[in-house]
């Protein structure tokens, strides 16, 4: 049993050149996320929020500054070994769901299990149980088609924590769905919260339900500033 936090970053900057000049999107920024922490980030259009979640999975390397996974300094890793890292310790989900079309929703959802080479027994089983948990029981079987807006995002949801990971990224997950839907997808989230320890780190733009995570940061030049909504 190690202390580790989750997830830290110390002093990431992130520049860009567009042309001749340079475009400065995170500056000296610090995040440390524990177990089972709720964290919404919100923020203006084009702030970086998006680039801030890929750099923090790994799928992007800072310019400088330091980021360790459950105490792993992933940019002292081989892309190889960041990939098994992740694949380990992350789980992500999108504004679009992005099931495989020609799949059912249990086929989707073991997917990640059967790419680690888990026994296709196992692998539908663990499946199963997660659609269940996100009252996907009785759909288990359709395809992405046949599956409203809502049921795919949940879908996605229980494929994101099949591997039990340690921290979920979301990026606009309810970006899609209707306000109901919405607050439904964010009650499953906040629920599997509790009950498997998982943390949640969520980018959205939607500051009624940002103010449902126990913490709330704005990113603003470059930088994550405590806020605090009156809801």
């Amino acid at each position: 049993m190690n202390n580790y936090p989750v997830l830290n970053a110390e002093r990431i900057d992130k520049v860009y050149k567009q042309g001749g000049e340079e475009l400065s999107v995170l500056r000296g920024l610090d995040l440390r996320i524990e177990v089972a922490e709720q964290i919404a980030i919100i923020g203006s259009s084009g702030c970086g929020k998006s680039t801030l979640l890929h750099m923090l999975a790994g799928l992007d390397t800072p310019d400088r500054g330091e980021l360790t996974i459950d105490g792993h300094n992933i940019n002292r890793m081989s892309p190889a070994d960041r990939g098994f890292l992740r694949a380990d310790m992350l789980g992500f989900v999108y504004q679009f769901h992005h099931l495989l079309a020609e799949f059912t929703a249990v086929e989707n959802v073991a997917m990640p299990l059967l790419i680690a080479r888990q026994s296709t027994r196992k692998a539908r089983e663990a499946a199963i149980d997660l659609l269940r948990k996100v009252g996907l029981g009785d759909r288990l079987h359709h395809k992405p088609s046949e599956l409203s807006g809502g049921e795919r995002q949940r879908a996605a949801i229980a494929r994101a924590l099949i591997n039990r990971p340690k921290l979920v990224m979301a990026d606009e997950p309810t970006g899609n769905l209707d306000e109901e839907t919405a607050a439904y997808v964010y009650d499953l989230m906040l629920e599997l919260n509790r009950e498997l320890g998982t943390a949640f780190i969520i980018v959205t733009h939607d500051t009624r339900l940002a103010a449902r995570m126990r913490t709330i940061y704005r990113l603003s030049g470059g930088r994550l500033q405590r806020e605090y909504l009156d809801t």
